[in-house]
């Protein structure tokens, strides 16, 4: 139906549609439908894409795929480094980098599953927030789809859940107006 609806009525008698349910009901399928429409309606790229692909379309990290036990012992192990280990040392070094560079006053730590912790930042006060960010990395593909996924490849990784953000040491350093201090919110444990 939305392929039908997206092919005869988008952008007639200027009416546009957009929103999750344009892809699989996702917050970033909202945001590239968003971008779609708005790149249709400017005729501008997005500073990442190019005039023929405006808004360009999330890479098939699945068709990479391989069954493992079609290849040989040796080959398979070639291919774990390929496909697995060589992307995410490109990528993890590309948003090191990154964050080294981009990432001047406030704290975020990055805490990885062997227990190295990687900071970013001067340790100063940025504007309201007193407090270092941290996440907590769970699987280090975060970096290649951070690379790979630019525009929002954070956001996915977040839904997958290669990354969680931890909570603050001191609740009063939230601002008051985004998460008011009797409110639960994804750092907020339940049990049952």
């Amino acid at each position: 139906a939305r392929q039908l609806l997206a092919a005869n009525f988008q952008g007639k008698d200027g009416i546009w549609f957009c929103g999750a349910w344009q892809g699989y009901g996702f917050h970033e399928d909202g945001c590239r439908s968003g971008f779609e429409v708005a790149t249709q309606l400017s005729g501008v790229p997005l500073p990442w894409g190019d005039v023929t692909n405006k808004v360009l379309p999330p890479p098939d990290l699945a068709a990479l795929t391989v069954k493992q036990g079609t290849l040989m012992p040796t080959l398979s192990s070639l291919y774990k480094k390929m496909t697995v280990d060589f992307p995410i040392a490109i990528c993890k070094r590309m948003c090191l980098y990154f964050f080294q560079a981009a990432i001047k006053c406030g704290t975020l730590r990055l805490k990885m599953n062997d227990g190295t912790v990687i900071s970013f930042g001067d340790g100063t006060s940025c504007g309201s927030d007193k407090s270092p960010v941290t996440l907590r990395v769970f699987d280090e593909w975060m970096f290649v789809k951070i690379a790979w996924e630019y525009d929002l490849g954070l956001a996915r990784s977040y839904m997958a859940g290669h990354f969680i953000v931890e909570k603050l040491n001191d609740p009063t350093h939230y601002n008051n107006v985004l998460r008011p201090l009797h409110e639960a919110d994804e750092t907020t444990p339940v049990i049952g």
